[in-house]
């Protein structure tokens, strides 16, 4: 039944009286079902209204300057996504002007813990309501001297073990991993003072009392094979033993002094 101008019963003779009657009737049994918003002159504050084209059906907002689509009525729940859970087919937004505080993606019964959005293109990461860590186009951040923790399976137990930030920097500090791992066994990650992080021994340098940096030690048998780096040359202290079976390689253009 389509829509009528308006759900008034003029006053006319009883046949007029009575279509007049079964058109609003009608109206009302179909939610005035047309394939075209209604004009405003229809319409109040609050009435249903069902748009046949689209199969959506809609309620007049409460300034009745316009219709708030509820749904669509040839979907399951109206094709919206159940308290229950399902699947969602178009893009979900949340609210990105939140804070840390009341994350706008949080949980049941734990309202201070999820994710918000920090600034542009960051993701914060809040707990407590306060913000613990974040993400953007540069990595993740963890804020405060977190530590980055690295658990032992939970059949052993709860301990760990953990990295976090010195106290004060003078600035910014990025380490760069080797590429593979170190094809000597002992080898330690060593610095070049500019982030770059290889394979090689930690030497400590001198040593001596108290600050004193004068006495250079080294082991006295060789008990693993060993090669000298290419383009390096090694020194030891002597004298030196090599165990039985064990192999020490000098390659051309290589050195290794015994002292």
């Amino acid at each position: 039944m389509p829509s009528v101008s308006n759900f008034n019963i003029e006053n006319a003779s009883g046949a007029n009286v009575r279509t007049d009657i079964n058109n609003v009737l009608g109206a009302i049994q179909s939610n005035s079902s047309e394939g075209s918003d209604l004009s405003a002159s229809q319409c109040v504050a609050g009435m249903w209204f069902y748009h046949n084209s689209d199969q959506e059906i809609k309620i007049r907002n409460s300034g009745n300057n316009d219709f708030t689509v509820v749904g669509k009525i040839n979907e399951d729940n109206l094709g919206l996504l159940p308290k229950t859970g399902g699947t969602l087919t178009g893009v979900l937004k949340i609210d990105g002007t939140a804070s840390a505080s009341a994350p706008p993606l949080s949980f049941n019964g734990d309202p201070d813990l999820g994710l918000f959005r920090k600034a542009a293109n960051q993701i914060g990461v809040a707990s407590g309501g306060v913000e613990q860590l974040f993400l953007d186009t540069n990595g993740i951040t963890l804020n405060n001297q977190k530590e980055l923790r690295f658990s032992e399976p939970s059949t052993a137990g709860t301990q760990y073990v953990g990295f976090k930030a010195p106290d004060t920097l003078a600035g910014n500090v990025v380490w760069k991993l080797p590429t593979t791992d170190s094809s000597v066994a002992g080898y330690a990650l060593i610095s070049d003072a500019n982030g770059n992080l290889s394979w090689g021994q930690a030497g400590s340098g001198a040593q001596g009392g108290s600050t004193n940096r004068i006495f250079w030690e080294n082991d006295q048998t060789v008990t693993a094979n060993y090669t000298i780096s290419n383009g390096q040359n090694a020194g030891s202290f002597g004298p030196i033993t090599i165990q039985s079976g064990v192999t020490v390689t000098v390659g051309d253009g290589e050195t290794w002094s015994i002292v």
